[in-house]
């Protein structure tokens, strides 16, 4: 089970973590005001990244490390709204405050969030977002007691940058839903950012921990859009991609190749296809070269399969043009 970090040194230590892999990427810096919207701003100097377009600044707050996300570039001088914040208390367990370092059965340093999210808007908070947010929560060791969370990422993970940003991206497409009475039902042919990953429980002791899973997604629905097709997901399928009114791809992605996630990718390809009443392509995502006998099965069955490779933490997919013809 994961266990929250509450020691001050240890606290210190990955909060120093989670600003040098941030700054990795986020390697502009601005003068700007940051605050909800209907609050005053805070003037601050935030760190900006062009290769992802989120900024993020950190500051010593009261009792807790202040870490505020806005998705987008601030102008220089201009008051600009927070998205998100991520918060571990200095110390302790603090339940009033919204993050918090973690650290599995295995050694893993994880960020976490409680689902606490604020702002002026009526609605928004710790209701709406465990009502709407796009991943599992896992029960984590909150002091005495067991509380569940959200793993946002690892922080000494190469992607923890990516990991950062779909979660800020989340937040802000669940504050959103407040002015909106649309919560992407099936079929309404929108994108909305995945889940991140898979939280794999194995006989109560050890924790298996997939945060990728968002990011190839969110990559390749960016590529698809960026060659002029119109993009969707919903609760079931993962990636479709339609035309006048009709799904004519049906993409399934998996974070590995294993026999397990293969059946798993066939079942929801063809059960998912089923609703759809004319021909579509059918195609699962991985990462990893499957054996030609495999391959040959999946055709048998109608199913094309689409590779990914990761170069400088970022899936690339390997003859995506000829998937789209």
């Amino acid at each position: 089970m994961i266990q929250i970090i509450t020691e001050k040194k240890l606290i210190d230590k990955y909060q120093s973590q989670l600003v040098r892999q941030l700054k990795t990427t986020c390697i502009e810096k601005i003068s700007c005001s940051l605050g909800h919207r209907g609050t005053e701003s805070v003037p601050t100097t935030v760190f900006y990244s062009p290769e992802l377009n989120f900024c993020f600044t950190a500051h010593d707050h009261i009792n807790r490390y202040w870490n505020a996300f806005s998705l987008g570039k601030p102008q220089a001088g201009k008051s600009y709204p927070i998205t998100a914040e991520i918060n571990p208390p200095y110390e302790g367990i603090n339940r009033t405050i919204s993050g918090a370092f973690g650290k599995t059965s295995d050694g893993e340093i994880l960020l976490l969030h409680r689902g606490n999210i604020g702002g002026s808007k009526v609605g928004v908070g710790k209701k709406l977002f465990f009502e709407n947010y796009r991943d599992n929560s896992v029960l984590v060791k909150d002091g005495e007691t067991e509380n569940p969370f959200f793993i946002i990422g690892s922080i000494y993970s190469e992607i923890f940058p990516q990991q950062v940003l779909n979660f800020v991206k989340e937040v802000n497409r669940i504050k959103n839903l407040v002015n909106s009475n649309n919560i992407s039902p099936i079929g309404n042919y929108t994108f909305a950012h995945e889940k991140f990953g898979e939280n794999t429980l194995q006989n109560n002791k050890k924790i298996t921990i997939n945060r990728i899973h968002g990011i190839v997604v969110n990559k390749l629905a960016t590529e698809l859009k960026n060659r002029g097709h119109k993009v969707g997901n919903d609760s079931c399928r993962d990636l479709y991609v339609h035309k006048n009114g009709e799904i004519i791809k049906l993409f399934e992605i998996k974070s590995n190749s294993s026999t397990q996630s293969l059946y798993s990718a066939v079942g929801q390809l063809l059960i998912y296809s089923i609703p759809i009443k004319k021909a579509v392509s059918l195609i699962i995502v991985v990462p990893d070269q499957l054996k030609k006998d495999v391959v040959q099965k999946l055709r048998r069955l109608g199913i094309e399969v689409l590779y990914y490779e990761w170069r400088e933490n970022q899936p690339i997919f390997k003859e995506l043009e000829s998937f789209l013809h």
